[in-house]
């Protein structure tokens, strides 16, 4: 199936690191691995847009790789970008009307802009707490000023802020990776650009901890280290479906309904295992809950 344009920024607003691997390469442009070597070997990255990570993983300058991929899949030209690097979040840059007064929900805020509501909502975490520029705050119906919003992203459209170099950090983020805590991290970046699974077993070995200590490690450095990589966990998918619905649920009911959405035939498979997690990439599992 030929990724979209609107597939590609969909995918795009979900990828926060800076440098990218081949493995998020492929999903950013749809492809599959044998299609990456294949464009590799006729149009090569130059070499000062790489670098090595872990385990000689080899990294992609973030923006390099958005403008080689589109180069690939759509034509354009490469090196050639009017704006700063970073999710673009709309087709194109327009303003948002409304009426006097109206009201949006994340949905319509995603529909106007042509994208997903996780994407909205990941936009709206991230900038929650911005020192000059937060992001309309909700109501307790989860509504939102539309003159607020439409205010906001002509700002954002006009910045792009905060995508030009590495990604500042959030405190309480950094507070979170220390210690054995981001050795762990670190673990989990390399398990997650090489697609392979992490047990607490071997996290324990590695860190001479116990397994219950290892288990708790991993556990917070997954809840800092996935969302960027733009994956979630099998247990926080309820957390996806629509308000209205979760809320009459019961947590057993929350989980049998994921087991029936991943029996689905269209339904992703898991990219690796953490702990005994099955993460996810977040874009389809966003797509299946909204299909079904």
């Amino acid at each position: 199936m030929t990724t979209t344009r609107e597939q590609f920024e969909q995918r795009l607003a979900a990828l926060r690191d800076p440098w990218v691997t081949r493995r998020q390469l492929e999903h950013l442009a749809g492809v599959t691995p044998k299609t990456i070597r294949n464009w590799l070997q006729v149009h090569p990255v130059p070499e000062g847009k790489t670098q090595t990570g872990p385990r000689s993983t080899q990294l992609i300058d973030k923006q390099t790789a958005v403008e080689w991929a589109r180069a690939r899949l759509f034509g354009d030209k490469e090196g050639i970008s009017e704006t700063p690097s970073g999710p673009r979040l709309a087709a194109e840059r327009r303003p948002m009307t409304h009426a006097p007064g109206e009201r949006w929900r994340r949905v319509d805020i995603a529909r106007l802009r042509g994208v997903t509501s996780g994407a909205i909502g990941n936009l709206a975490q991230t900038y929650a707490d911005h020192p000059s520029h937060p992001f309309p705050p909700a109501e307790e119906d989860r509504t939102r000023d539309a003159a607020a919003v439409a205010a906001w992203f002509a700002w954002y459209d006009a910045e792009r802020p905060g995508y030009s170099g590495k990604r500042a950090v959030p405190a309480d983020t950094a507070r979170a990776l220390v210690g054995r805590v981001a050795e762990v991290a670190e673990l989990l970046r390399t398990a997650v650009s090489e697609g392979a699974d992490l047990t607490t077993k071997s996290v324990a070995a590695r860190l001479e901890v116990s397994p219950d200590v290892a288990a708790r490690y991993l556990s917070q450095a997954a809840e800092v280290v996935m969302p960027d990589h733009g994956l979630i966990a099998r247990r926080h998918i309820p957390e996806l479906f629509p308000a209205t619905v979760r809320d009459q649920m019961t947590p057993l009911q929350q989980r049998e309904r994921v087991k029936t959405l991943l029996r689905r035939r269209t339904a992703p498979e898991p990219v690796l295992v953490v702990g005994g997690t099955e993460y996810f990439w977040r874009q389809e599992v966003e797509t299946l809950v909204t299909s079904a």
